[in-house]
């Protein structure tokens, strides 16, 4: 359900570009299938909810964030009001943004590492210095100590954005470097092409995470060259839930284990190729072989 859900965002409408001819959506079949994946979704919010409710009803206890949201739209003493609609709105970016983007970062990071070898030995060596001695495997107060691994994730995530268009509409006329830009147009940024933009990147198709050791950048989208997650109020407002368990998750994996291709594939060889759609992944499914220490 999640991967239709994903298909559809990735789909072009006829209607986004020509709003009156929304018939040619409805004739081919993307209105029915927009349908069917709404109502699905909904029915497997609207259960969750019920039981949630069907407990807190029972005990009185707020357990987890959900039982606190169905407490703000019940009681609605948090200054401000919310609906049951706006809960299901909020678990569905959940789902979406909680759990697409954080394998999407670990996937895309493993495949540009394994084609690039000696950063992969550099990351490891880092990794394994920093969590030398302790148990268990690396521990999340020690991932502020591995420059190295941010810098590699952060780098993955320029060449391959989880979200390489973000969708935006204009709230007012605007005028911008000399085109007249009405009120309610649709905008799409493009985050893929400005994170391989050669003007502010050097060798912009080349995976190289040193970029990133002397640059102050994070993910807020401060800086406009480097935005995976967007920028301003419409920003990811899940980034930082999303890049701590993609970063405990990678250095996890490289502390415990060695990793390589397959059949003594060459990594020269290995092709690091995007799908099509809204939130591409790897054309072919990342397979690797682990090695443990």
């Amino acid at each position: 359900m999640m991967k239709e859900l994903t298909e559809l965002l990735g789909t072009a409408a006829v209607s986004d570009v020509f709003p009156r001819l929304q018939w040619v959506d409805w004739a081919t079949g993307l209105d029915a299938r927009i349908s069917r994946t709404a109502a699905e979704l909904d029915s497997v919010i609207e259960k969750t909810l019920t039981e949630h409710e069907g407990s807190r009803a029972n005990d009185g206890e707020v357990h987890d964030l959900l039982d606190g949201l169905l407490s703000i739209v019940k009681d609605g003493d948090q200054g401000f009001r919310m609906d049951r609609i706006d809960v299901k709105a909020l678990i569905l970016d959940m789902f979406i943004g909680g759990t697409d983007t954080i394998y999407k970062a670990i996937e895309w990071t493993m495949a540009e590492l394994v084609k690039n070898p000696r950063e992969m030995e550099k990351v490891q060596a880092e990794v394994r210095q920093v969590a030398a001695g302790t148990q268990g495997g690396v521990l999340e107060e020690e991932l502020e100590k591995m420059s190295l691994l941010h810098a590699a994730m952060k780098e993955a995530l320029r060449l391959h954005p989880p979200i390489p268009l973000f969708p935006h509409e204009s709230i007012q006329n605007t005028r911008l470097h000399g085109y007249d830009i009405p009120a309610k147009t649709r905008i799409m940024i493009n985050a893929w092409t400005i994170g391989r933009d050669s003007e502010s990147w050097e060798e912009a198709d080349e995976f190289r995470p040193e970029r990133f050791m002397d640059r102050a950048m994070d993910y807020s989208g401060k800086d406009p060259r480097f935005i995976p997650f967007g920028a301003g109020r419409r920003g990811c407002p899940g980034i930082a839930f999303a890049l701590r368990l993609a970063e405990l998750t990678l250095a996890n994996m490289m502390y415990h284990f060695d990793w390589v291709l397959p059949d003594g594939q060459d990594p020269e060889s290995f092709e690091v190729v995007e799908s099509n759609g809204f939130a591409p992944a790897l054309k072919c499914p990342l397979i690797l072989v682990a090695k443990p220490l």
